[in-house]
């Protein structure tokens, strides 16, 4: 334990509360690139080619996460197109080939950090299928084609009748937030053809949006039942963002109108609080005492999507919004053990991950910025 950092750190967050600035100036490039450094950085404490879950004020360095690692990947390859650097391409494959020493011979993928017990999960294994398709896409490799379709049958023959995935479920329960398996599943549809891909993805979202109410909250969507009632912004945005992103790629505009609804409300409680809390109840109402900040990241990504495909401004600042927020906690100077990374929460001693930097709240911070940037090149050609 660093006591002078952990001391540093938690005074910071007790002097100074960030704020929703969509105008707030900030230099993007400079904050992403800190970022993928950082990420670097939790690839290279590893031995193994994956990344560190997370750096723990408490107890140091995590062993790495091959769930995360997955989606890790693609963020990756983005951003080494973005900056024209082959060393984050020749990273993305590090990990990707990594990723295969640990498919098991059914097709899952074990759950946990690579030091942990646990067995074949169906959550972890749908995030590493979308690091497999992008090193497909990237390399043109078939072995990685290959390992992703053996998860996608894994994934499909693993699923209940209904939709919904018991077996191999985190703590055998069911799980709105799945629904980002079915993103995995429709994108892998998209790039292969195959029907059984579709229809589980379909089956999955169409189970979701049973447990939506009238105002888009999502029942079942906390990591375990006794927080169903309040679950974290990470996991309301994995399941929004999963609706969305499956209904663009199949067409149904009934799931992107869900994916609406709920944003939507969420949108106007951050704009009636002036804050994003960390977690949410049924009617919408925070918890205030704190933010999620992986989930800010998330829900600014949801936005920005819902500004590509419908083209309201206001989704585009609120996402700015969200942006300038998160970019008031990352760390930017201090430790290089955490310089450039994303606390689960602000406070940083709150609940969520407490005292620590996830690997998956920097790298949705990476996306969420990458993607801001995106739309503002492009309004400006238009512009021209």
């Amino acid at each position: 334990m660093n006591l002078i950092s952990l001391s540093k750190c938690i005074l910071k967050d007790f002097l100074v509360s960030p704020k929703l600035l969509s105008g707030l100036l900030v230099n993007i490039e400079n904050r992403i690139n800190l970022a993928a450094n950082w990420l670097c950085l939790a690839q290279d404490v590893s031995d193994d080619g994956g990344v560190s879950a997370r750096y723990s004020l408490i107890y140091g360095w995590d062993s790495s996460y091959p769930e995360t690692t997955g989606y890790i990947i693609p963020t990756f390859f983005q951003y080494s197109n973005l900056v024209g650097s082959e060393e984050y391409f020749k990273r993305a494959l590090k990990m990707a080939d990594w990723l295969l020493l640990l498919q098991r011979n059914d097709g899952g993928f074990k759950g946990g950090p690579i030091d942990s017990n646990d067995g074949s999960l169906v959550f972890d294994t749908g995030q590493i299928l979308f690091g497999l398709i992008a090193a497909h896409n990237h390399t043109g490799q078939k072995k990685f084609l290959a390992a992703a379709i053996k998860s996608g049958k894994w994934l499909v023959g693993a699923q209940n009748e209904n939709g919904t995935w018991r077996n191999y479920a985190f703590l055998s329960t069911e799980h709105t937030y799945y629904t980002r398996v079915a993103w995995a599943l429709s994108s892998l549809y998209m790039y292969t053809g195959e029907v059984i891909f579709k229809k589980a993805a379909s089956k999955n979202i169409d189970w979701a949006l049973t447990k939506q109410n009238k105002k888009g909250w999502f029942d079942c969507t906390g990591f375990m039942e006794k927080v169903h009632k309040t679950p974290y912004t990470h996991t309301i945005a994995y399941t929004i963002r999963g609706i969305l992103e499956t209904g663009i790629r199949l067409g149904i505009h009934s799931y992107i109108e869900a994916a609406k609804l709920s944003a939507d409300y969420l949108l106007n409680s951050i704009n009636t609080n002036q804050f994003c809390g960390g977690t949410y109840d049924k009617s919408w109402n925070p918890d205030t005492k704190f933010s999620c900040l992986t989930g800010n990241c998330q829900i600014a990504i949801i936005f920005f999507r819902l500004c590509d495909v419908i083209g309201n401004d206001h989704y585009f600042k609120a996402g700015q919004a969200l942006n300038r927020y998160v970019c008031q906690c990352q760390s930017t100077e201090g430790s290089h053990e955490f310089k450039g990374a994303i606390p689960g929460s602000f406070p940083i001693w709150q609940k969520y991950m407490r005292l620590s930097y996830p690997n998956w709240a920097t790298k949705f911070f990476m996306d969420s910025l990458m993607m801001e940037k995106n739309i503002c090149e492009n309004r400006n050609s238009m512009e021209k």
